[in-house]
């Protein structure tokens, strides 16, 4: 098995497409994580990439065997490590961005395992993969795969792909301070936040893409000395759509209502919670995250999420989502003083914090 492998190995790299072809097709089979000779496609990780990475270019049957190839091989992150180049990586970027690609979605996939290794991110952030019309007015990577990631959903970009997965690039980007500067930034070519075009699918019906959303705004929410734009209803005002999927069909008292965002009011008996328990997790997550400052926990109890708090705590069956809401209302509901002002000491609440219904 092993002399097979390698002859395989030796004929993706012919000067005969025709050869190179016909290897990739064989050589995924190899490549599944469960299978007995995966270990052994590791090993040779070295001399695959490279050709698996221009048969990509080539016929849609071995280009797609190809690109599959790839995505199972790096969920080694020895292997993601051969990517950590910039040649490679426009590459790949490249393949996600060609309205005409047929592996788009793939290549998605490949990208949002590449970039759970920090060196890959950092390259990325920087990246520069030149022009490509009809995308954005800029030669930057992250540029590019944010503005494809809102024209393309639903296949209105590229008709054979709706670049989900790039959510996941997104959330791994900002576990770093750098991706999250870059997302709280303007951009040069149309003057934008970047979380502002894609915070708006924190309801979105693909799970991939939502969840990338909700840990990319929680992700955000990290970096304090943005709380007040990322608050800001004239800035980012991300605060809706952390609160959108947490809201269900309940009715507020007009008073309170009043005062939460319009984006959350009146949303209707239609209207239905975050189903999927890790992301409402996220979210409560963000709202924590939110009331480390002073100036947030004052602007969430401003826009009254404490009655969308209690409400969800209600209907919640989740234990861990349960001990993220009561924490958030403790922070919301507890006493403040010079130090919390200050953001010295978190604010001292009482254990029983929602009011008897």
């Amino acid at each position: 098995m092993e002399q097979q492998l390698d002859e395989l190995v030796e004929f993706l790299a012919s000067p005969r497409s025709d050869v190179r072809q016909l290897a990739a097709t064989y050589i995924v089979g190899f490549s599944h994580p469960t299978s007995e000779h995966y270990q052994l496609l590791l090993t040779r990780a070295k001399k695959i990439v490279q050709p698996l990475l221009v048969i990509c270019h080539e016929l849609p049957v071995a280009a797609n065997s190809a690109m599959s190839t790839l995505v199972n091989m790096t969920t080694s992150l020895a292997t993601c490590e051969l990517f950590a180049n910039e040649d490679a990586l426009r590459m790949v970027v490249r393949l996600i961005t060609i309205p005409t690609s047929i592996i788009a979605d793939t290549a998605c996939m490949l990208l949002s395992n590449l970039t759970k290794k920090d060196s890959i991110c950092r390259i990325l952030a920087k990246l520069d993969v030149g022009d490509v019309p009809g995308i954005c007015d800029s030669r930057f990577a992250l540029d590019q795969l944010t503005d494809v990631f809102v024209k393309g959903m639903d296949k209105t970009y590229n008709k054979d792909a709706k670049f989900n997965f790039l959510a996941s690039v997104f959330a791994d980007i900002t576990n770093h301070p750098f991706g999250r500067r870059y997302f709280l930034e303007r951009t040069s070519y149309d003057d934008k936040m970047p979380i502002t075009k894609i915070m708006v699918f924190s309801e979105y019906p693909d799970v991939i893409r939502r969840g990338g959303v909700d840990s990319t705004m929680k992700n955000i929410c990290f970096e304090k000395e943005s709380h007040r734009e990322i608050l800001d209803p004239k800035e980012t005002n991300m605060l809706p759509y952390i609160l959108l999927p947490l809201c269900g069909p309940e009715e507020f008292d007009m008073e309170d209502m009043e005062d939460m965002p319009e984006e959350i009011q009146l949303l209707g008996d239609d209207k239905k919670r975050e189903s999927d328990p890790q992301l409402r997790a996220t979210l409560l997550e963000a709202i924590n995250l939110l009331c480390t400052t002073h100036y947030g926990r004052e602007t969430l109890r401003a826009k009254k999420v404490y009655p969308v708090l209690r409400e969800a705590h209600k209907v919640e069956t989740d234990e861990t989502c349960s001990d993220l809401n009561h924490r958030a209302v403790q922070l919301l509901m507890g006493d403040e003083s010079s130090e919390t002002k200050n953001d010295l000491e978190p604010p001292v609440g009482d254990d029983n914090v929602f009011e008897e219904i």
